[in-house]
């Protein structure tokens, strides 16, 4: 007989790095990065060619920003997250500091009257999308040195901190203005301090007084006409309802196939924010219910990973990488809701990126760090659990071999 392999190498033994990536997260993160690029692509051509006489324009710089975010997430990684849940109350003044500076005439660069961003010359940076990541570091933190407290104190001092926090950072957020981010923030926030053990019938009370203070801000000023554009938005069709009822003309559009890639009719400096605000109606006009659902897909898999990843965190009492990996899962998901429920009428216009798609580098740049610390909550997990080395041995494993003769 001939030589035969006794033992067949396992995926561990052929790729030593196996256990150190999800490799689900992974195939959802660039399965979302590749269809964002592919829809931003057709989304932005013909505004890209009308603005800067060049439709590549907002391709080639998503590419760069792809890139940029590549490697902040691979040094992201590197890191141990015991160093991110230190840095996490270090930073938290910084980005306060940069949300006022945004606010300042001559200092923060104002875009259809909303001052978000800092202009670095090569690249503006959108304070609030950094706000998040670090404010999820934050709380994280917060909750692994004071979570006892939260737990059983019977007064709500241990609550006033994290909760003047995210108060003066959504009211920076707001007078940006930028009502989406606050939402997403404070939600996520009350997330994390539930599961830091805060009782339900406190975050009730809690969340009750948020909404008496958020709700009378969305009815005032432009927020008010948005409202009644979205009761009604055929009845303002050419002023206040026109990003809504094109948005919903290109996803009925669609049907359940699409038009085909480029096919897309609204996109032709009909839907304002095409690339941006909107990608999603796009994706359903060239892609149909089909495409939109593979989407949603994808995304409620990279959310359920983030949870999954959180809960085998817990189990290995890496608790901070708990707390940041189940953030990061409502952070992702809440943020796709807001942003679809804008695109499908169900809410009112935001300015909220869809996570991985929409053209924007602070987002992408951002979205794809959180990806990494999430990767990165799984890394030390798996070290944990299975008593693996830090980093896994190059070399490849080769099957043992026996030789039977009859």
């Amino acid at each position: 007989m001939s030589a035969v392999p006794a033992t067949q190498p396992s995926l561990i033994e052929d790729n030593p790095w196996a256990r150190y990536f999800d490799r689900d997260l992974l195939i959802a993160v660039l399965a979302l990065v590749g269809i964002g690029i592919v829809i931003l692509l057709s989304a932005s051509m013909w505004v890209a060619e009308r603005q800067y006489g060049d439709p590549y324009y907002y391709f080639v710089r998503q590419l760069v920003y792809l890139a940029v975010g590549s490697m902040a997430a691979f040094v992201m990684y590197q890191i141990r997250l015991d160093f991110w849940q230190r840095l996490g109350v270090r930073l938290l003044p910084i980005v306060l500091i940069l949300l006022v500076l945004v606010l300042i005439p001559g200092i923060g660069k104002t875009v259809n009257g909303s001052s978000r961003w800092l202009n670095f010359g090569f690249m503006s940076v959108q304070v609030s999308e950094m706000a998040k990541l670090i404010m999820l570091m934050y709380l994280s933190g917060y909750l692994i040195r004071h979570g006892k407290n939260l737990a059983t104190s019977p007064s709500y001092q241990p609550l006033l901190i994290p909760l003047v926090v995210l108060g003066v950072t959504g009211g920076l957020l707001l007078l940006e203005p930028d009502f989406g981010s606050t939402v997403v923030i404070f939600v996520t926030g009350l997330a994390l301090l539930f599961l830091g053990g805060v009782p339900l019938k406190r975050l009730a009370i809690l969340l009750g007084g948020a909404l008496l203070v958020m709700i009378p801000v969305s009815l005032m000023g432009y927020r008010s006409a948005r409202w009644d554009a979205l009761v009604n938005p055929w009845a303002h069709e050419a002023d206040k309802g026109y990003q809504t009822v094109h948005a919903l003309m290109a996803i009925g559009d669609g049907g359940w196939f699409g038009n085909g890639l480029g096919g897309g009719v609204q996109k032709l400096f009909y839907l304002p924010e095409a690339h941006n605000d909107f990608i999603f109606s796009i994706l359903g006009e060239e892609f149909g219910f089909i495409g939109m659902l593979t989407v949603l897909a994808l995304y409620g898999w990279m959310v359920m990973r983030a949870f999954v990843i959180g809960f085998q965190a817990d189990k290995s009492g890496k608790h901070y990488g708990a707390y940041v990996a189940y953030g990061t899962g409502f952070w992702m998901g809440f943020q796709v809701i807001l942003h679809i429920g804008v695109n499908l009428a169900v809410l009112p216009p935001k300015g909220l990126t869809l996570p991985l798609m929409s053209y924007g580098g602070s987002s992408l740049i951002i979205t794809l760090m959180a990806m990494a610390l999430l990767m990165r909550v799984h890394r030390e997990t798996q070290i944990s659990q299975f008593g693996l080395p830090e980093r896994p041995a190059l070399r490849k494993a080769r099957p043992v071999r026996r030789t039977a003769r009859d």
